[in-house]
């Protein structure tokens, strides 16, 4: 496992699964997706809650995404996040990123013991802050 820096998770060309996607726009299920969204990156929500979430179809689960995310943003609370990580282990995904909130002990050293990269400790909004329109290019790594 590998804590890579944040900005090699972050790329225009990226696949992003927020996995907690929600059409409550207090909860940060919905701000983590419409920011990404608002930024022009390809976000994918996730949530067996909902057929669709800020107009774009909503997925029940990671195995039923019609394309492979590159990453997955985890927006969940803790028995949900175990859950993720482990449908991650078993779709092979290997990329990480965990909302602060959403970095439970558990959840992390199962991702970290599955060799995976991840993110911890930073917010994905914060870490995409300098990219406010969507003809402003990502970062590269």
């Amino acid at each position: 496992m590998e804590e890579l820096e944040s900005k090699n998770f972050i790329d225009k060309n990226f696949i992003y699964a927020v996995v907690g996607a929600t059409n409550n726009q207090e909860k940060y299920g919905y701000k983590v997706l419409m920011d990404l969204k608002n930024k022009g990156f390809n976000v994918v929500p996730v949530n067996p809650k909902y057929q669709e979430v800020a107009g774009l179809t909503c997925y029940p689960a990671l195995i039923s995404l019609e394309e492979r995310p590159d990453v997955v943003v985890l927006v969940l609370g803790e028995e949900n996040a175990k859950k993720i990580v482990q449908n991650c282990i078993d779709s092979t995904l290997n990329k990480i990123w965990f909302q602060p909130g959403s970095e439970y002990d558990e959840a992390v050293a199962l991702a970290q013991s599955a060799g995976f990269n991840i993110v911890t400790g930073k917010c994905i909004m914060e870490e995409t802050k300098d990219i406010n329109e969507i003809s402003q290019p990502a970062f590269s790594g």
